[in-house]
């Protein structure tokens, strides 16, 4: 069986009397916690093409039912709606994802709904973002959000499976370069998180949405949308967990480089 470390670092920053909690770990453990962001492995070491993890899916869901993220070899899109984790594949297509699969990088909660937001006019996403901004008691924690809606427009991407030797491109390019997809009037849920700047490389930063269809057949990453009307459920999440890759990649890895 593989060592895992022990050592558990715990960090607590205060943000307008709201403590953000953040334990950096090399073990797992459950935790059934709303109020906590657990984040398997490192989206600044996945920028810097760490596309490889140890987490399973099925050890990621005692952390979270709600979730988005990639598999190893950044084998598409993944996203996690009431406790069901699917894998969006080519054109968006969606199909259940196997909890022995693995990710390189996840964010994942139990979603507890604090806020409800009505959206009754019509939105484009910075449009969107910009709202949902100005509902938040501030910018400095951690957020997920349910949005659920029927929109009139949708573009998304996938990401297409990377073989070793991975390639040296950067992930900025590689993610620009996928094909895009677009949809038109569907009644859809963005799996989306909110994270505050002052993370850096853990999580990516500000708003990160993935949808799934109400059909639960094809979604994607978003990139443009524009919602007709709709409702957000919005859970506050002050705390967070990480659990770093422990492969020679990311032991090795200069995060001092540029991504």
């Amino acid at each position: 069986m593989k060592h895992r470390s022990s050592i558990t670092v715990l960090l607590m920053v205060f943000v307008l009397l709201l403590p953000v909690s953040i334990a950096v770990a090399g073990c797992t453990t459950a935790q059934n916690d709303s109020k906590t962001v657990f984040i398997a492995g490192s989206f600044g070491a996945l920028s810097r093409s760490v596309y490889d993890g140890e987490i399973t899916l099925g050890e990621l869901k005692r952390h979270g039912d709600f979730m988005l993220g990639t598999t190893n070899g950044i084998d598409g899109e993944l996203i996690g709606l009431d406790g069901k984790y699917y894998r969006i594949g080519a054109q968006g297509k969606i199909s259940p994802a196997d909890d022995s699969w693995k990710t390189p990088w996840a964010s994942a909660t139990f979603l507890k709904v604090d806020k409800v937001v009505t959206v009754d006019k019509e939105l484009t996403w910075e449009q969107l973002k910009e709202y949902l901004t100005s509902q938040l008691p501030t910018q400095n924690i951690f957020y997920a959000m349910k949005i659920s809606g029927t929109f009139s427009y949708l573009k998304a991407r996938s990401l297409t499976k990377l073989n070793r030797p991975y390639p040296t491109t950067p992930y900025a390019t590689i993610s620009q370069n996928e094909p895009t997809f677009e949809f038109n009037n569907v009644d859809s849920t963005l799996v989306t998180f909110f994270s505050p700047s002052c993370i850096g490389d853990l999580n990516y930063p500000g708003y990160h949405a993935h949808f799934i269809n109400s059909g639960n057949n094809y979604g994607g990453h978003v990139l443009d949308c524009r919602i007709t009307k709709g409702s957000v459920e919005i859970g506050y999440a002050p705390n967070l967990t990480v659990n770093l890759p422990q492969n020679s990649e990311y032991y090795k890895l200069d995060f001092s480089k540029p991504k």
